[in-house]
This record gives structure tokens, C-alpha cells and sequence, in this order.
């Protein structure tokens, strides 16, 4: 019996269009330092970014089957994260919790690649570190004052908004409400950096000093703000797509294949190839993890922890397979696709500067360890957690 999905002729052919055009954009626009942002914009043109969406709301009104495709496509040259990046989730995020003026403010204008967006750094699962956090916001008539500093990633040039995570801090022993925010960089009292890495463009550091924001910027309700934040954008489960982390692990791989050095495919070298086979190992264990996550929400076996836990893992291998592709690769994985010496048109490094966007130096310990300790009745702020209390597993029932 075959599981797998079959492609229709329609799609194949659909396959070679896309795949000439894609072609084309990729070509010319990973020369300039400015490529994803030009890329994305061509596909908002075309609709791409929300293909199955209708004309008005920014899309092409095009099948599901199309989508696959399109999905497919830019997974292959590695593009599909222009899907995924922060714009992206923003966009999602608005469909799932703005209002109907920010749905015709944001949804629209970010589908056809017209809105570039930073968002603020944060670890995600159900426990949120108030110290990791760094942004405070105070209830001031009609809005809400920010202030404090923190990291946001996002592609480089002035953003049209900083989507933000703050904390209200009532005069109570209540526990800090997180609010989700889209804050206008041009509001006075925001200032924007760029940190000090060896990447530029990878993060950004946002200050707020008394920046007074409108009601109106805050997505979701209070309380609500790092969920909302925390969101993922979901694509057509019927795409042969491996997660971003397979398929950079799986370009890796290739790579060393076909590089060679004194004559011998890098993949040949011993220590290479052990490195290699433990990011390969990490990336599908990660995949299992993410099945069965999946299967145990849907069949409501789950202990409530299961996404932490796969995520978790996901967040440390990738940390492992950006170190382990600067080992492997050496200092030519730092080489954007401007330089010509750049190995895989510069694909090692938007895996850097994706990898280093994503890292939060400033939180206390990792958010999705906290939720599954918690999940276990083993956190700070879980009543097992007090003294004399019993394990989860002896609690009297």
C-alpha cells in the first residue's frame, strides 16, 4: 500500500513554471545584500506568500495543490522561511487575534511583501520568564507607556513595526500579564542598535524610553501577549516538506559531498563525518518528536508538555547544527551570497543569522524546559515544586 502523496499532471506541470520563475528571482537577487526582502516582494506580487488566499486579502486564489508545489519549490532552494519569517507570523497572528482594523491595516499589505517587520526574541511555551522579557508596559489612559530594551530579529532596514512583548506589573502579589504589541518604530522615544555579533543583520536591539502606545497597537488581549508572540505558521501538511531543520541539515550534507579538500569530499574526513552523522541524528529525532507531539494532541493522549518537549529539542539541535556547519565548513560559512567564495550561494549563512536571531542570552533558563517541568508538577511555580509535597506520580488520587 503507498502512503505517499501523488502529484497530478497539473501539479508537474504547475512544478515547472514555478521552478523557472523561482529561478530566475533566486539568481539575480542573492547577489545583493538585500535578497530576501526583494525576493519576498516578487512573491507578493505574484501572490505567493498566501497563495491559497483570495485576490483582496493579498493572495493568487490559487488550489491547494498549487500551494504544494509553491511550498515545495522554495523549500528546495531554501526560501521557505520567507514563509515563515516574522512577517509572516505576524500576518498569521492578526488573522487569529486582531481586530477588523488591524486585519485591514496588516494582512493585505504583508502578503504582498509591502511590510517588513522585527519581532521581539522571545523562548516560547506555556511558562515565560518575566525576567527574559526586558520590556514593561504601564496603563496610561487610552494606551500603555514602554519601557526597557530587547533583542527582535528580522531582515535588515527600518521595519514598519516592532511586534513587542511586555509586561504589565500590577501593584499586587498577581503574577505580570504579557501583552502583545505592534508598535510604529517612528513613535518618539524608540531607539534601534545593532548589537554586537559577528553577524550583522541578525538581530536587532529595540530601547523604549516612555514610548507612549495606543490601545489600538495591542494584539489580543492582556494576558494573552505570549501567545499571541509565540505562534507558528502552519503550511499544507500535504507538502513533501521537511522542517527547516532537516532541510538545512540535509543541504549540509550535500554540500560536504560535493566540496572537496586535498582532493577528498569533506565528508571523507573522520571527524567531519562523525559531526555530521550526530546533526543528522538530532534532526530526526526532532521530526519524531514533532509526530508525536502531533499524534497525542490529536488523539488527546497528551500530558500537556509534549510541544515544549519538541521544541526544546529542536532549539538545541539547531544550536548544535550551527556550530557543527562552522566546523565542518569553516570561516567560509560566514560568507554571505555577495561574496563569490561563498559556499551554497550563502545558504550556511542565513542559517547562522537565522540560528542567532533566535537565541535569547538574556533569559534565565530555557522557556520550554520551564513548561515541561511545570507540565510535570517539578517547576518553581507548580504546587508539587513545594516543600513536602509528592512527585506528580504519588499525588494521592
Amino acid at each position: 500500500m503507498d502512503f505517499s502523496y501523488q502529484y497530478t499532471e497539473e501539479q508537474q506541470q504547475f512544478r515547472c513554471e514555478v521552478a523557472e520563475w523561482l529561478g530566475k528571482v533566486a539568481t539575480y537577487d542573492l547577489t545583493a545584500p538585500e535578497s530576501a526582502q526583494k525576493i519576498r516582494e516578487a512573491l507578493g506580487e505574484k501572490g505567493w506568500l498566501a497563495a491559497t488566499d483570495t485576490r483582496e486579502s493579498g493572495g493568487a486564489g490559487l488550489t491547494a495543490d498549487q500551494n504544494v508545489v509553491i511550498l515545495e519549490e522554495l523549500n528546495r532552494l531554501g526560501l521557505l522561511f520567507l514563509l515563515e519569517d516574522e512577517a509572516a507570523t505576524m500576518r498569521s497572528a492578526v488573522l487569529q487575534w486582531g481586530d477588523e482594523s488591524q486585519s485591514n491595516e496588516f494582512v493585505r499589505s504583508i502578503a504582498q511583501g509591502r511590510l517588513e517587520v522585527w519581532k521581539q526574541v522571545v523562548s516560547g511555551g506555556d511558562y515565560l520568564d518575566p525576567d527574559s522579557v526586558g520590556v514593561t508596559a504601564t496603563p496610561d489612559g487610552d494606551g500603555y507607556i514602554l519601557d526597557g530594551e530587547a533583542r527582535f530579529s528580522g531582515l535588515e532596514g527600518k521595519p514598519s513595526r516592532v511586534w513587542t512583548l511586555a509586561l504589565i506589573v500590577p501593584d499586587t502579589d498577581e503574577p505580570p500579564m504579557p501583552v502583545s504589541l505592534l508598535v510604529s518604530p517612528d513613535l518618539e522615544g524608540v531607539s534601534i542598535s545593532a548589537p554586537r555579533t559577528l553577524m550583522s543583520g541578525a538581530v536587532h536591539g529595540v530601547a523604549f524610553d516612555e514610548v507612549w502606545v495606543p490601545r489600538s497597537d495591542l494584539l489580543g488581549d492582556e494576558g494573552d501577549g505570549a501567545a499571541v508572540i509565540t505562534g507558528r505558521v502552519q503550511t499544507d501538511p500535504h507538502a513533501d516538506l521537511p522542517t527547516l531543520l532537516e532541510s538545512e541539515t540535509d543541504a549540509l550534507l550535500e554540500y560536504t559531498r560535493s566540496a572537496e579538500s586535498d582532493g577528498e569530499p569533506l565528508s571523507a574526513e573522520p571527524v567531519r563525518q562523525q559531526l555530521l552523522v550526530e546533526a543528522y541524528i538530532a534532526s530526526r529525532v526532532m521530526r519524531l518528536l514533532r509526530m508525536r507531539s502531533a499524534w497525542l494532541e490529536e488523539t488527546e493522549q497528551g500530558e500537556g508538555h509534549e510541544d515544549a518537549q519538541s521544541a526544546l529539542w529542536e532549539e538545541q539541535a539547531s544550536q548544535q547544527l550551527s556550530e557543527t556547519t562552522q566546523d565542518v565548513v569553516g570561516i567560509y560559512a560566514m560568507l554571505d551570497a555577495s561574496d563569490p567564495r561563498s559556499p551554497a550561494s550563502g545558504r550556511f549563512d542565513r542559517l547562522q543569522r537565522r540560528e542567532l536571531a533566535t537565541r535569547d542570552p538574556g533569559a534565565s533558563g530555557s522557556a520550554n524546559a520551564e513548561a515541561i517541568a511545570n507540565s510535570l508538577g517539578m517547576g518553581e511555580g507548580s504546587p508539587q515544586s513545594e516543600p513536602g509535597s509528592k512527585p506528580k506520580d504519588d499525588v494521592e488520587r
